[in-house]
């Protein structure tokens, strides 16, 4: 058994009295050390919980902060993918997350407004894109003269008009119009009135017909007149009727104007080309007849 031994001389009260004593004290070592090594085991102790609880504390931290983490991270991506009222949420687990998470929101702010002005600009640009397309093929499909459709313009009507009357569902008429003697006008007067009086017959096309009606300018001086839901029958007097409106009120500068016109109906077997010749046909019956007036295509006529 160890022990632990300690001496200490005794001194006199009274000088020439010291007679040389020493006390000596012995102790067993494990009982001298008890107190250090409970105080030892004590420190440990706490010091242990200490860490236990430290840790504790900075799992549940990082625990909490991660959670934010995960819900900014989910947030972005809802952002990202456009979700609709996807927004980085305020988050207060931590001064850190909680600067990260209103700075977050500043950015995302900014950047969805920059996406919607972008896309409204898109959308207008789309929008000022399709009107000019929707223009240039108005342009493509119209006479700058007179504003009437030119010949493409009149193929898109017409195809779907003579697939009505090839069915049989509807029928469907032509007038071919040349203005008489038109070259006299821009010999005598200029292109310039020449161009007006044009203008001037487009007009009353346009005037005198029917919404579902199509007018044309052809070529030079020529207009052609598509009539859906129209047979030979209601076609004829139309044309009368345009002709003596153009007879009866003269031009202001060169004076009185006539038309001649050909009137055609579909039959069984026409195609485009074989309706327009036989109108044009009628029309020249017309020109040689002595001009201002209307010739209908002879029935027997072969196209």
């Amino acid at each position: 058994l160890d022990y632990l031994t300690a001496l200490t001389p005794v001194k006199a009260s009274q000088p020439g009295t010291d007679i040389g004593w020493t006390v000596a004290v012995r102790r067993p070592a494990r009982e001298a050390y008890s107190d250090a090594r409970h105080a030892i085991a004590m420190t440990l102790s706490i010091g242990l919980l200490s860490a236990i609880a430290a840790a504790a504390i900075a799992f549940l931290a990082a625990r909490r902060i991660s959670g934010d983490l995960s819900r900014i991270v989910d947030a972005l991506r809802d952002v990202e993918n456009g979700v609709p009222g996807a927004a980085i949420p305020s988050l207060d687990s931590s001064k850190e997350t909680h600067i990260l998470s209103q700075a977050l929101q500043r950015v995302t702010s900014r950047l969805l407004q920059g996406r919607q002005d972008m896309e409204a600009q898109v959308r207008a640009r789309t929008l000022e894109l399709e009107a000019a397309n929707r223009e240039l093929d108005l342009q493509a499909r119209s006479d700058p003269l007179t504003g009437l459709f030119n010949r493409r313009g009149l193929s898109d009507h017409l195809d779907p008009a003579l697939a009505l009357a090839a069915r049989g569902e509807r029928p469907l008429s032509i007038v071919v119009l040349d203005a008489d003697h038109f070259k006299r006008v821009n010999d005598r007067y200029g292109h310039v009135v020449g161009d007006d009086v044009l203008r001037h017959l487009a007009l009353t096309l346009r005037q005198r017909l029917r919404a579902s009606d199509v007018a044309a300018r052809v070529g030079g001086e020529e207009f052609v007149v598509l009539l859906p839901d129209t047979d030979i029958a209601g076609a004829e007097p139309l044309a009368q009727q345009l002709i003596e409106h153009v007879a009866a009120h003269p031009h202001p500068v060169c004076g009185p104007l006539t038309l001649s016109a050909g009137v055609a109906t579909f039959r069984a077997g026409d195609d485009g080309q074989s309706l327009f010749r036989r109108a044009d046909r009628a029309l020249y019956a017309a020109k040689s007849a002595g001009r201002n007036r209307v010739r209908v295509a002879a029935p027997y006529d072969a196209g």
